[in-house]
């Protein structure tokens, strides 16, 4: 799969995406789904993580379809973190999708912000 999707902690507070070099426009829906999923099984505010370093953008354009899958946001989703380094044409297209996010150049320091939102 082009974008694995775990729980980045063990509290299971938060949620990291890990995109692969090559991804597609459906797995990017899917992964948006599982998520979803995953966030309404808590009561907690769950905070994700999009790992795009190191990818590019996909083939092709975004679909309704593909869109649709950003229809339904849980009350509990906290705030959204992309990392990228030199990704940002990726970040921004992707950014119009999550609400409250913020770019950070590393996982360290994604980690690093979400925990003092935390605190």
């Amino acid at each position: 799969m082009g974008i694995a999707v775990q729980w980045d902690n063990s509290e299971q507070t938060v949620i990291r995406w890990d995109f692969e070099q090559v991804w597609s426009w459906d797995e990017l829906a899917d992964s948006a789904r599982v998520s979803s999923a995953m966030i309404a099984s808590r009561d907690s505010t769950i905070n994700v993580i999009l790992n795009l370093a190191g990818t590019r953008s996909p083939f092709g354009k975004i679909t309704a379809h593909h869109r649709s899958a950003f229809d339904y946001i849980p009350a509990n989703l906290g705030n959204m973190v992309f990392v990228c380094r030199d990704e940002m044409d990726i970040a921004e297209m992707l950014m119009p999708f999550f609400p409250n996010y913020q770019v950070m150049k590393s996982l360290a320091q994604a980690r690093k912000h979400i925990e003092l939102q935390i605190a």
